[in-house]
């Protein structure tokens, strides 16, 4: 579930409509690599990962479920949630977002691309050391119903 903790590095606490569409890869101390595709819709966000033997996260209304990408077993998050009000807070900064942020035992360091968007960020903690970097976004409307924990519906 290490995984699970840099997902809320994205916006959800917008003040205002946003809409995006971005792939992922994120890049881990030990060489190893996972990739996948990250929506963002108003305040909810859609996590998942290309393998079949990870997962899809949605975080909506501050709850946070996770499904299974080969059976679609649905369970909540509710341990080690004390890091996602640090890191909502970081997103919330978007689109003036500061090059780094901290909070005991948390590193993470913000790098923007060209258009002032979230380029790769780098989570640095006990539990994690990872890189995720973020291309081919999107700005397109979403719609709703990838955001749906049950009754799953997969994205194009």
């Amino acid at each position: 579930m290490k995984k699970i903790i840099f997902i809320i590095l994205f916006p959800l606490n917008f003040s205002f409509a946003f809409d995006a569409t971005c792939s992922f890869e994120e890049v881990y101390k030990n060489g190893a690599t996972q990739q996948g595709k990250f929506l963002i819709k108003d305040t909810m966000l859609r996590y998942e990962y290309f393998d079949q033997d990870l997962y899809t996260i949605i975080a909506k209304n501050e709850k946070y479920y996770v499904i299974n990408n080969s059976d679609k077993i649905v369970q909540n998050i509710e341990k080690k949630t004390d890091i996602f009000d640090l890191l909502i807070k970081i997103v919330s900064d978007y689109p003036n977002l500061d090059r780094l942020y901290e909070n005991k035992n948390l590193l993470i360091k913000v790098e923007k691309s060209s258009k002032n968007f979230i380029k790769r960020i780098s989570v640095q903690s006990e539990d994690v050391n990872l890189s995720i970097n973020v291309f081919n976004c999107g700005f397109n409307e979403v719609d709703r119903k990838y955001f749906r924990h049950f009754n799953f519906v997969e994205h194009e």
